[in-house]
């Protein structure tokens, strides 16, 4: 198969690499460089570019876009995983929104995904700290909406840090629709304290949670626990979910929906809530 020359620009490039590495996480910068058709110096200062972003981590031998347990990937990869599945559970959720309410949507690419149908419901007031949800609703203009402020961080794409949570801890809202890295039969986790401490108070500024979370998540833990399920009223995930965990959510009183991600139009799997 002919391989494509990416030469337009290097932004291109960079998120051609991105997909790569994704598809290939034994790749290389010579594997790169052979791959993109650049020079083995033109490749390492690209990878140089993607680690000074935050998005990909270099080593002796390689290079690596994979979480694990002390260790975030970026919002930039995050919004490329586990699309369909990311797709069907905003779906399913945006349907626990009723007009008038106020909804908390955190930084994740998932939470994000719900406005595709979040911004044609009446009379919602959003509130978020991820930039780009923050760019697309004003932009559309038809929801009301609140920033949550404080130190930007480049490869969440968020404001994060102690005046976001302080400005998150004044706050009162119906719902918050939340991610996070990990989840087993004890709680939920994230590799990062300042994450943690944002989330946490999205959490208890909230009357309902939902969490949202695609099945490559679940099963596993993080460095930091975020909570544990008694705070969480909802999980909304999809088919390929451990079938043991989600019974074991349920006997604990956590409603949970799963989703499949194969249909072309939202139709709930499982649902705990009739009104969904």
């Amino acid at each position: 198969m002919t391989q494509r020359s990416i030469s337009d620009t290097r932004q291109e490039r960079l998120d051609a690499i991105l997909e790569y590495l994704l598809a290939d996480q034994d790749a290389s910068a010579q594997s790169l460089a052979t791959r993109f058709g650049v020079s083995l110096m033109t490749a390492h200062r690209d990878l140089d570019e993607l680690q000074r972003r935050g998005i990909i981590r270099k080593f002796r031998g390689g290079v690596s876009v994979q979480r694990t347990s002390t260790y975030e990937i970026a919002a930039t990869l995050r919004r490329l995983v586990a699309v369909p599945q990311k797709r069907a559970i905003a779906a399913a959720a945006h349907q626990l929104v009723s007009p008038g309410q106020s909804v908390l949507l955190d930084d994740s690419t998932t939470a994000a995904s719900m406005l595709d149908h979040l911004l044609d419901v009446e009379d919602l007031h959003i509130v978020t700290n991820y930039l780009p949800a923050l760019s697309r609703i004003a932009a559309d203009g038809r929801s009301a909406l609140t920033a949550i402020g404080g130190t930007y961080d480049v490869g969440h794409e968020s404001f994060l840090g102690v005046a976001a949570a302080a400005s998150i801890r004044g706050l009162r809202v119906d719902t918050v629709f939340f991610s996070t890295s990990s989840a087993d039969a004890h709680g939920t986790y994230h590799q990062e304290e300042s994450i943690v401490a944002v989330k946490t108070e999205m959490i208890r500024s909230a009357r309902r949670r939902v969490l949202l979370m695609d099945s490559s998540k679940l099963g596993g833990t993080s460095l930091h626990l975020v909570t544990d399920w008694s705070s969480i009223d909802h999980l909304v995930t999809d088919t390929a979910a451990p079938a043991d965990l989600l019974d074991t959510l349920r006997s604990r009183g956590v409603a949970v929906t799963v989703v499949d991600p194969e249909e072309s139009s939202y139709q709930p799997f499982s649902s705990d809530e009739e009104n969904l």
